[in-house]
């Protein structure tokens, strides 16, 4: 009788042990999940990468899992935090590494930062992250600067992209002269924008006449176009 009556406690307690959980388990259900600093993925992608599906979509498991274990690498991010806001919701902030462009380098795309420094090699195309080509070097090793000639190629470049971002410009590529001259391609029309001199004058000029741009082909000369100097031509291709 004492035996049947600690079989009975036990199963009360194992039903009571298995409603909990499912109570629980139902409770704290990521439904909602906000993302932020995202701009080379998507929300979807991000919540994809960080909460998965199945017994990972409960809060109480990500809120441990990423608070006191070690985090997965994501391609193009440095760190991400999960914060959990409610029951079934979350926040994942993201972090993504500074990139400025990209080289391709034995079948990759190598993207690197504003000091050269190699951050990511990938099959992947990050849109709005230009083609930069005419770079030499010798070595690519990850963590490591492109061994160029001259490095301050590299402020060149932050700077050029930080200005078409400014001004809302989107060239096919970028590209340098054995010289260091500065070039963008603009579907059929390649932008010959010289050294790298009054760059803000030229390429706000640039954005205003990109729509009659839509046409054309051939090497806008723009290499010696200033505020006081406006002299701008277009050589047709030949």
């Amino acid at each position: 009788m004492k035996h049947y009556k600690r079989w009975i406690i036990a199963g009360a307690a194992l039903t009571a042990a298995v409603v909990l959980l499912l109570c629980v388990a139902g409770v704290f259900r990521v439904r909602e999940v906000t993302v932020t600093g995202n701009e080379y993925y998507t929300k979807e992608q991000i919540a994809d990468f960080v909460i998965g599906d199945g017994l990972k979509r409960n809060t109480l498991y990500l809120y441990v899992r990423y608070n006191y274990m070690e985090h997965p690498e994501i391609p193009f991010i440095d760190a991400f935090e999960v914060k959990v806001d409610s029951p079934s919701s979350l926040t994942i902030r993201v972090y993504e590494k500074n990139i400025v462009g990209y080289v391709h380098y034995l079948g990759k795309n190598v993207y690197f930062d504003k000091d050269g420094i190699v951050v990511e090699s990938s099959d992947q195309e990050i849109e709005g992250v230009p083609l930069i080509k005419g770079l030499t070097f010798d070595r690519l090793t990850m963590h490591q600067a492109l061994n160029v000639k001259d490095a301050s190629i590299f402020g060149t470049i932050l700077n050029i992209t930080q200005l078409l971002d400014k001004y809302g410009l989107k060239p096919d590529e970028i590209r340098f002269g054995n010289n260091l001259e500065l070039y963008l391609s603009m579907k059929d029309v390649t932008v010959n924008l010289g050294t790298g001199d009054h760059l803000d004058e030229k390429i706000s000029r640039l954005k205003k006449l990109e729509p009659d741009l839509e046409d054309k082909s051939g090497t806008l000369h723009m290499e010696n176009y200033t505020d006081e100097s406006t002299h701008i031509s277009l050589e047709a291709s030949r």
